[in-house]
């Protein structure tokens, strides 16, 4: 006989209306040493870099992303790794839903 093993289901449609700050990383799962976290972006954030590697994925919306210098455009079902120490800032001109792993210990340098 096997064992059971529980799986976690989140929905995300639900997640993001708990999301009141934009560019607010809000943890939704917690696998490991990671996480997989939700972010509204409408604006500008600001140049900075982190310690470690993260991933975007866009899930709603348009993210134009400079990263070291160069322009990228995501749109939905789009995704990034941005590698620890890029210098990169994020622009949306519309509200995006953005999803984001990333280490539980990263730490975040602006510059």
């Amino acid at each position: 006989m096997g064992v059971a093993v529980l799986a976690d289901i989140v929905d995300l449609h639900l997640q993001k209306l708990n999301i009141f700050e934009d560019f607010r990383k809000t943890p939704v799962l917690s696998p490991n040493d990671q996480y997989l976290g939700l972010a509204w972006m409408e604006g500008e954030f600001k140049l900075h870099r982190h310690n470690m590697d993260e991933v975007f994925v866009i899930l709603e919306g348009h993210l134009s992303i400079e990263v070291e210098g160069e322009l990228k455009e995501l749109d939905p079902g789009m995704a990034i790794m941005i590698r620890k120490g890029e210098r990169h800032m994020s622009k949306t001109s519309i509200r995006t839903l953005v999803a984001i792993f990333e280490p539980k210990e990263i730490t975040t340098e602006f510059v």
